[in-house]
C-alpha cells in the first residue's frame, strides 16, 4: 500500500511538473515574440554606450609624500627610557643623505578625455595636494609623471567650480579617443544617465539611472553651482568621471553624493557639475590657463511674490545696490530696477543671472532687458573683470508716530544721524517685526534710504513717503552694515500691512 502510495504522488509531481514547464515554456515564448525584443534593444543600446564611453575614461591616482613627524619632537627622555638609538636629525633627506620619502597613493578618482591630443576634465579634488599624478586608460596604458614630467601635465584648475583641465601624452599623440559635450539646458527629467568611473576603487564600474533633478544649486559645494542630480550609483572613485546620455555624449561630471547616517555609500542623491557649465571652464583653462570672470556691479535680492506686486514685475531678480564706478553704473542701471533678461536668456533668480553673466567675457557687451518704474528698459554694457575671490553680491543689514497711523502698525522708532534716517527700536507687535526681509528681518542699526521708492533722511520725510503705499504692502530700502566682512550689504523689504483707517 505504502508503495502504491508514493508511486501516486512521483506520478502527480511529474505531472504537475511537466504542466509547469509547459506554462513556462509558453510564456516564455510569448515574451520572446512580443516584449522582450524591445528589451533587448534598450540592452544592445546601453551595451553601445559603454563600448563607445570606456576608452575615454581615465582613472587618476593622486600621489602624495607622507609626512613624518620630525625626530627632534620626541622629547629626549623617550630614547633614554626605551633605549632607542636617537634617529638622524636629517632622516627626510637633508644635507647628510637621509633616506627619501617615496610619494604613495593618497587617493584615486575618475576623468574623461574631451580631445583626441590628450586633453582631459577631472575634478579639482582629485588631484588636489598631489605630489605626482598618475593616468591610467582603459587599455591598461599608464602616463605617470612621478616618472616622466612630461607625461601629465595640470592645464588649469578652478577651484571656484572644483574643475581641473589635464593633458596626457604632452601633446605628442594625437589619436586619443575623447567624448563631446551635450547641451544640458535641453536635459529632461527623467532621461538616462549612465555613470562610468572608479567607485571605491573598483575601476570601470558602470552605473544607469535617471536625471532626477537638473538645476540643483545652493548646495554650497562651490561658488558657481550648476547641478544635475542622478540616482545612477556614485559612490567615492566616481569623482571626476563623466555622466552620460544615452548617446554616449557627457552631460555631467561627477562631484559628490549626499550619503544618510554614517554610509559613506550611494543612496541615489549623486550630483554632476551640468556639462555646459563644464565645457565653459574647460575651455578657459585650454585657452588661457585660468578662468576669468565678469563682472556687472551689482548687488541681487530675490523677487518675492510681496516685491513683484509692488514693482509691477512677474519675475526677474531685484538691483539692491549698484556699486559705484562698475559697469551696471556707468551703463545707467539704478537701485530697484528688476532685471529680467541676460542677453536672450530670462533669469528668475539670483543664482540664474550668475550663471547668464558668466558665459560672457570681460570686455564683452551685455545687454539687458530691465524693468523700471513699470516700463520695459534696455541697457547695454561693458563687462568689467571680477577680482580674485570676489563674489557679485547676492543679498537675500524718536517716536512711534501718529497713533493709528501707517507709521504706528510698522512699529519702528528712528533717529537721525549724520543726514541718515536709522532704525532705533522695533516694537514686536509691529508690522516690520512680523515680516521677512533680505536678511530675515528688519534689525537696530539698518540705515532706511527709501519708502515705498522715495527717498527719505528724516521722520517728516518717512511718515510723507508712507501715503504713497501701495496694496497694503510698504517697501522699505534698507542697508546694513556687516562688522564682520568690513562692508554694508542694501536690500528691499516689503511689510505688509493691514487696511486700517485713522480714527
Amino acid at each position: 500500500m505504502f508503495r502504491k502510495r508514493n508511486s501516486f504522488f512521483a506520478i502527480l509531481s511529474f505531472v504537475v511538473l511537466f504542466s509547469c514547464l509547459q506554462v513556462t515554456w509558453g510564456a516564455a515564448q510569448k515574451i520572446d515574440s512580443e516584449s522582450l525584443k524591445a528589451a533587448q534593444q534598450v540592452e544592445e543600446a546601453f551595451s553601445a554606450v559603454v563600448n563607445l564611453a570606456k576608452p575615454a575614461v581615465v582613472v587618476i591616482t593622486n600621489k602624495q609624500t607622507p609626512t613624518r613627524m620630525q625626530p627632534q619632537e620626541l622629547p629626549e627622555e623617550f630614547y633614554r627610557f626605551f633605549g632607542f638609538p636617537r634617529p638622524r636629525e636629517n632622516y627626510r633627506g637633508g644635507a647628510r643623505g637621509g633616506r627619501r620619502q617615496r610619494p604613495v597613493p593618497a587617493g584615486k578618482g575618475s576623468g574623461v578625455l574631451i580631445s583626441a591630443d590628450g586633453y582631459l576634465v577631472t575634478n579639482h579634488h582629485v588631484i588636489d595636494g598631489n605630489s605626482f599624478l598618475e593616468v591610467r586608460t582603459s587599455e591598461g596604458k599608464v602616463y605617470d609623471n612621478e616618472k616622466d614630467p612630461d607625461a601629465v601635465k595640470i592645464i588649469g584648475i578652478d577651484k571656484e567650480t572644483d574643475l581641473a583641465v589635464l593633458q596626457i601624452g604632452g601633446g605628442k599623440e594625437k589619436d586619443f579617443p575623447c567624448l563631446e559635450f551635450a547641451d544640458s539646458d535641453n536635459l529632461r527629467v527623467g532621461q538616462w544617465a549612465i555613470a562610468i568611473g572608479a567607485p571605491f576603487n573598483f575601476d570601470y564600474s558602470v552605473t544607469i539611472g535617471c536625471i532626477s533633478q537638473k538645476g540643483r544649486y545652493d548646495t554650497g559645494m562651490s561658488n558657481y553651482e550648476n547641478y544635475i542630480q542622478t540616482d545612477a550609483s556614485i559612490n567615492p572613485g566616481n569623482s571626476g568621471g563623466p555622466l552620460l546620455n544615452i548617446h554616449a555624449q557627457i552631460i555631467g561630471i561627477n562631484q559628490f553624493i549626499y550619503t544618510g547616517g554614517v554610509s559613506r555609500g550611494s543612496i541615489g542623491l549623486g550630483f554632476a557639475i551640468a556639462s555646459n557649465l563644464v565645457k565653459q571652464v574647460t575651455e578657459a583653462l585650454i585657452e588661457d590657463g585660468e578662468v576669468v570672470r565678469p563682472f556687472i556691479g551689482v548687488a541681487m535680492q530675490e523677487l518675492s511674490a510681496e516685491l513683484g506686486s509692488q514693482f509691477g514685475a512677474d519675475y526677474g531678480v531685484i538691483v539692491s545696490e549698484v556699486l559705484a564706478g562698475e559697469a551696471a553704473e556707468k551703463a545707467g542701471l539704478k537701485n530697484g530696477d528688476v532685471i529680467q533678461m541676460v542677453g536672450d536668456r530670462k533669469v528668475h533668480s539670483p543664482h540664474e543671472l550668475l550663471l547668464a553673466v558668466t558665459s560672457y567675457k570681460p570686455g564683452d557687451k551685455i545687454k539687458l532687458q530691465v524693468l523700471r518704474d513699470g516700463k520695459s528698459k534696455s541697457f547695454t554694457l561693458v563687462a568689467g573683470q571680477r577680482s580674485n575671490g570676489a563674489l557679485a553680491k547676492n543679498d537675500a543689514g524718536s517716536s512711534y508716530g501718529r497713533q493709528g497711523s501707517v507709521f504706528n502698525q510698522l512699529g519702528l522708532r528712528l533717529k537721525v544721524e549724520d543726514s541718515q534716517l536709522i532704525v532705533q527700536e522695533i516694537r514686536e507687535d509691529g508690522a516690520v517685526a512680523k515680516a521677512a526681509g533680505g536678511d530675515g528681518e528688519v534689525r537696530p542699526g539698518d540705515i532706511i534710504h527709501e519708502v515705498n521708492r522715495v527717498p527719505v533722511k528724516s521722520v517728516t520725510e518717512f511718515a510723507e513717503a508712507l501715503e504713497k503705499t501701495q496694496n497694503n504692502v510698504v517697501v522699505l530700502y534698507l542697508e546694513r552694515f556687516n562688522p564682520v566682512q568690513g562692508s554694508s550689504n542694501r536690500f528691499f523689504m516689503a511689510v505688509p500691512i493691514e487696511n486700517k483707517k485713522e480714527e
